[in-house]
């Protein structure tokens, strides 16, 4: 069975006590950020996707870059949250956990920083600072 990482991502994020209480223990969002939400809040996306074979075939293995994008209604705001984001992610390697009985666990090979941009939502009213992040974990 081929196992999504986008649950579990929202749930090791969500463990972070300081993440947490930023997104009021709620605001992670898959894809899109949900109409009228004016609090700082976090968006989750893969943006490509690169699998890993072998001579015999699928190794398991995958490596999306997920761009994560923290809003705010103040830059300060979006920025401590996407440090926060960072600190949390950066450097990672262990087990992800997707709610479930019995949660889907996800394995984790490793999480790497790739790059970041800052910009503002007219419409929205909110900043936001977006960063990419290459992820290695074991699908199968």
């Amino acid at each position: 069975m081929i196992k999504s990482l986008g649950p579990a991502l929202r749930a090791f994020l969500l463990d972070d006590a300081q993440i947490s209480a930023m997104v009021g223990g709620v605001r992670i969002y898959p894809s899109v950020l949900e109409q009228g939400v004016r609090q700082p809040s976090i968006v989750y996306r893969r943006i490509t996707e690169v699998g890993d074979h072998h001579m015999k075939g699928p190794s398991g293995l995958t490596g999306p870059r997920m761009q994560i994008d923290c809003w705010a209604p103040d830059p300060d705001q979006a920025e401590q949250l996407a440090n926060l984001v960072k600190a949390r992610l950066d450097g990672y390697r262990g087990p992800m956990a997707a709610p479930g009985s019995p949660p889907d666990v996800i394995a984790v090979q490793g999480i790497f920083f790739d790059s970041s941009r800052d910009d503002y939502d007219g419409t929205a009213e909110l900043y936001r600072v977006s960063r990419d992040y290459f992820v290695m974990y074991e699908e199968r």
